[in-house]
């Protein structure tokens, strides 16, 4: 403080003082030129007085850093924000998720219902915790909790989610604390959970879908078929459903929510060639039918059934409710057929592609047009996805003693 001046308080961005008859007045003044391009409110008061007691020297800081944050966020482009970064793990996600140049903003509905289980969690654990009071060691307890019950799986989901709001505080907010966990979370390791090794076989495949037509899930059966013969994932074929808001326009809609993204009878054409843009990677994928049993099977009981293919509208309907599945309602379907089938509790629907890939390359077929057939960006995800190791390695032993063998007969 000074006698004959204003009082002095550090770490208030924006603020001004104006002399009173008696003492001062603090406001906080928004920046010039952001103004002149349409910011308000230009100014606001914060407090008068003559000496600020430290509770309303703490007021004044904190109130400043909200009113700049929120200014410089519309700076940038968007619209001001309620949210500001205060310094804990708590202000950092409520950023991430609000802050209009946030990756998290630009992710799909489902992937931010993802994300945000994982940051209720953090929340939860450490939302109160000062980023600067956190070290490696603390991540190193956090992680011991999160693993306890063998949830190695959550545990790396977490940490990953840590990972990013960190990359995110120290890029967008600029923030040196961000900076510096990112750097301790990029040289720290933690335990993976173990790769998944179940595929769905042919012979699996063929079982669940004659089971489905059994039980009258002919909707089953012709999704079985999709997935196998074409690698497709589960939502490039049922789809996905999501809240009107969403980007993306749709002819099927039901309440308050809309269908995206599966598969349609408008991407098979006269001559059964089916295009679709696939939803993870935005790729096009062209394939003959007429190359895909299954599939053709399917489309010829559809045929038999209703005298022609239909032309449009989504290519998988749910019998129960006339529309497209929510994937829940799919899952639980799926599950009821394969264990009607036989199919062991470890075999999910989602291996039908790992199922398909790795038939591929028991085959022998190149693993690039493997890769091609899979809108796989990169062949080691390719690899990730040929399962049956075990086979495969037995399959090489089997062939090098058949060289051996060849080259002592030659000699």
């Amino acid at each position: 403080m000074t006698s004959n001046g204003p009082p002095v308080i550090e770490n208030a961005p924006g603020l001004t003082w104006r002399p009173r008859l008696v003492g001062w007045e603090a406001r906080w003044q928004a920046r010039t030129d952001l103004v002149k391009r349409g910011f308000t409110p230009k100014t606001i008061r914060l407090w008068k007085g003559t000496v600020p007691t430290a509770a309303e020297i703490a007021f004044i800081q904190d109130r400043c850093g909200k009113l700049q944050a929120e200014m410089l966020v519309w700076g940038r482009g968007g619209l001001p924000d309620a949210t500001s970064f205060t310094g804990t793990m708590r202000s950092l996600i409520a950023c991430y998720e609000t802050d209009p140049d946030s990756s998290y903003r630009k992710l799909r509905f489902h992937t931010r219902e993802q994300y945000g289980s994982l940051t209720r969690r953090l929340v939860r654990d450490c939302g109160e915790i000062e980023l600067h009071s956190i070290k490696a060691r603390d991540i190193l307890r956090w992680h011991e909790g999160w693993t306890a019950g063998g949830h190695i799986a959550m545990a790396h989901s977490l940490v990953g989610m840590l990972r990013t709001l960190f990359n995110f505080g120290a890029t967008i907010l600029e923030n040196d604390e961000c900076e510096r966990l990112a750097g301790v979370l990029h040289r720290m390791r933690f335990k993976m959970p173990k790769p998944r090794n179940e595929r769905l076989t042919y012979e699996q495949a063929c079982a669940v879908r004659e089971k489905a037509h059994y039980l009258g899930l002919h909707s089953i059966g012709f999704a079985q078929a999709m997935q196998f013969d074409l690698m497709l994932r589960q939502k490039d074929v049922i789809g996905e459903w999501v809240p009107m808001s969403e980007p993306g326009l749709s002819d099927t809609t039901f309440g308050q929510e809309k269908w995206l993204r599966g598969a349609r009878w408008e991407e098979i054409d006269a001559n059964l060639v089916f295009r679709h843009v696939t939803s993870k990677r935005l790729k096009a994928i062209e394939v003959d039918l007429h190359n895909c049993p299954m599939v053709m099977e399917e489309l010829g009981r559809i045929i038999k059934e209703r005298g022609a293919l239909p032309t449009s509208g989504p290519l998988i309907i749910y019998e129960a409710t006339a529309l497209p599945y929510h994937s829940h309602q799919f899952r639980r379907e799926w599950r009821m057929v394969a264990d009607a089938a036989g199919l062991p509790k470890t075999v999910r629907n989602m291996d039908s592609r790992a199922g398909a890939i790795s038939e591929a390359t028991d085959a022998g077929a190149d693993l690039e047009h493997i890769r091609h057939a899979a809108t796989h960006s990169d062949i080691s995800t390719t690899q990730n996805y040929s399962r049956g190791s075990v086979d495969k390695v037995a399959n090489v032993m089997k062939i090098r003693v058949e060289h051996r063998n060849k080259k002592r007969t030659d000699g």
